[in-house]
C-alpha cells in the first residue's frame, strides 16, 4: 500500500500560476499513491476558484473520496483537507480542532481540522488521519492534543499526515512522535518551499503497519514536495 501526503495550495500549478487540478490527479497516478491526504482543498463557494475539487480529484482517479471543511472562505466558500483512496471507506468524519483562546500570537490564524477516515485494505481496516496543523504554536499545541486523545483511542493500524507548519524537533510535536513512528527517519528530506526546500514541514508518521519505503518527491507542483510511503500490513 503506497500512501502520500500532499499539500496541494488549493490545486495551484506553483510553475505557471494557475489552478490546474488535472496536473494533480496526474501526479498522484505517476506515483501510484493508493491513498492520498490533501491539505489546502477548496470546495464549491461563490467566490471565484473555489469549486469541488475533492470530487474533481476523486473522478479524475476514480477513488472514493471526503472532503473535511475546516472553514468557510468571507463565510460562503468552504476550505480545509481531503482524502482520496483506492480502498472503499468503511467510516469517515471531520474533527475539528479546537481554536487557541489566545488568537494574538504574530502568525496568521485560522481555525484548523483532520480528517479520520477508516478503510478496509485487503480487509484489515486501516485507519487515516489527515490534518494541517496552523502557523501559531497555540494552534500547533491544540492540534497534537486533539491527535493524541484520537491516537489513544484508535486501536487499529493507523496513519497519519499532512503538512505539521513546524519541524520535527520542535517541542509541540514530542508527544505525536512518542506515539508513532516516524517514515522520515529513513530519508529526513525537506519539503517546503518546493522550489528550494529549506524546512521539512510535511510528514507520514504510523503505527502497527511496517514501512518499507519513503520517497520525497522532487518534483515543483504545488508549494509543497509530496511525501509517499510504502507500507506493508503486518498479519
Amino acid at each position: 500500500m503506497r500512501v502520500m501526503t500532499f499539500n496541494i495550495l488549493h490545486g495551484l500549478d506553483y510553475k505557471n500560476k494557475i489552478i490546474d487540478l488535472d496536473l494533480f490527479v496526474s501526479s498522484i497516478k505517476k506515483y501510484r499513491a493508493d491513498v492520498c491526504g490533501l491539505n489546502e482543498v477548496r470546495g464549491e463557494g461563490p467566490l471565484d476558484g473555489y469549486t469541488d475539487q475533492t470530487n474533481a480529484l476523486g473522478d479524475g482517479l476514480g477513488f472514493s473520496r471526503y472532503f473535511g471543511e475546516a472553514i468557510k472562505v468571507d463565510g460562503t466558500s468552504p476550505y480545509g483537507n481531503a482524502i482520496v483512496s483506492r480502498y472503499p471507506f468503511k467510516s469517515v468524519e471531520t474533527v475539528l480542532i479546537p481554536d487557541p483562546d489566545d488568537k494574538n500570537e504574530e502568525s496568521y490564524f485560522e481555525t484548523r481540522c483532520v480528517i479520520k477516515a477508516v478503510a478496509d485494505v485487503d480487509g484489515t481496516d486501516i485507519c487515516f488521519l489527515v490534518c494541517h496543523m496552523g502557523l501559531m504554536e497555540s494552534e500547533r499545541k491544540n492540534a497534537v492534543e486533539t491527535l493524541c486523545k484520537m491516537l489513544d483511542e484508535i486501536k487499529s493500524p493507523l496513519i497519519l499526515m499532512g503538512d505539521f507548519n513546524t519541524e520535527g524537533q520542535d517541542p509541540v510535536l514530542a508527544p505525536l512522535f512518542e506515539r508513532l513512528e516516524d517514515t522520515c527517519n529513513k530519508a529526513a528530506e525537506k519539503t517546503f518551499p518546493s522550489d528550494n526546500p529549506r524546512v521539512k514541514i510535511d510528514y507520514i508518521l504510523y503505527k502497527g503497519l511496517e514501512c518499507v519505503d519513503v520517497t520525497t518527491v522532487k518534483e515543483v507542483i504545488s508549494d509543497h514536495l509530496p511525501i509517499f510511503a510504502d507500507f506493508k500490513l503486518n498479519k
